[in-house]
């Protein structure tokens, strides 16, 4: 029996088109934050993202920290810090933490920052990405 592979595409139309927007977006992208669930860190992942991300500036949200296990949320936030990339464990709904996401956003871009001013350049806004998969609730930075 011979299986024709173009008959079998089971990736969903509209994946493949956030995925493309995703990529073209990036392109003027300062700081990607992905906002994973705390409870399951590795199933809450889009495993295209880090390729797709690879050499941008990263934050990575724990988000639902409230209902995961307090020290292996600690561990995970360990583990991915180590993985040159920046965790941050939050409650979005209840124990917003906008003011240390923001603040960890500011200590990546100042020497950027820095360098623009030497020449001359102020008020360049950093753009920032929000990305994870659904249900992860991507609101927290909504004020």
């Amino acid at each position: 029996m011979e299986i024709n592979k173009s008959n079998i595409n089971w990736y969903p139309g509209h994946m493949a088109k956030a995925k493309r927007l995703i990529e073209d977006d990036l392109k003027l992208i300062d700081i990607v934050i992905e906002v994973i669930d705390a409870r399951i860190p590795i199933s809450s992942r889009n495993p295209d993202l880090n390729n797709m991300v690879k050499n941008k500036k990263k934050i990575i949200v724990l988000n639902k920290s409230d209902l995961a296990d307090e020290i292996q949320t600690k561990k995970w936030k360990e583990y991915l810090t180590n993985q040159d990339t920046i965790a941050i464990s939050v409650n979005s709904l209840y124990n917003n933490k906008n003011n240390e996401i923001i603040n960890t956003i500011e200590k990546m871009i100042k020497g950027e920052k820095e360098k623009g001013l030497e020449k001359g350049r102020i008020g360049r806004t950093t753009r920032v990405i929000i990305l994870g998969i659904p249900n992860v609730r991507k609101i927290f930075l909504n004020k």
